[in-house]
């Protein structure tokens, strides 16, 4: 499969939404998202920094429920795409370009294409966990089922979606 810039992943998590029969701005399935993100996670992104000079990239597969808003928010399932790229100057929440010269190759910015979902109040579920990518877009199968499994126990439908390029430092 051709590698995707890092910068067109927010798109392309739109198009396979689109592509499963949901609307990228106003999506309530939890089936769906998460079939549209389990296709998303498959496609190899290009231009990710490799902090640790092996062949592993920083790309890994992070789900949490139960984030809500302070103090009683309804709770949020978060899926998210975390990987790390070369340092980049941001402005008003969009990457620009690479932020240093020479001396900064070995800096680098944590970025995350993330899908959230609001649930209604009381919803509960167990759904926390981290995988790692051995290559960008070479996520365990099994760890993926894992994933899968926790978010669908999540039956009850939410109450909205929405899905963001994110800076994490």
């Amino acid at each position: 499969m051709t590698a995707l810039s890092w910068r067109d992943g927010l798109q392309e998590l739109r198009r396979l939404i689109a592509a499963e029969g949901g609307d990228p701005d106003c999506f309530q399935d939890v089936g769906l998202a998460w079939r549209a993100f389990r296709a998303f996670l498959v496609v190899p992104l290009d231009g990710l920094f490799d902090r640790w000079e092996g062949d592993v990239e920083a790309d890994t597969l992070v789900l949490e429920f139960g984030v809500s808003e302070w103090p009683d928010g309804p709770p949020r399932l978060l899926l998210a795409r975390r990987f790390a790229i070369p340092a980049v100057e941001w402005h008003d929440g969009m990457p620009g370009e690479p932020s240093g010269g020479e001396d900064a190759l070995d800096l680098a910015d944590t970025v995350q294409i993330e899908m959230e979902l609001t649930f209604p109040p009381g919803t509960s579920g167990e759904a926390d966990g981290f995988w790692t990518a051995a290559r960008s877009g070479e996520f365990d199968v099994t760890a993926l089922a894992e994933a899968g499994e926790l978010v669908t126990g999540l039956r009850l439908g939410p109450i909205h979606g929405r899905i963001a390029l994110t800076n994490c430092d």
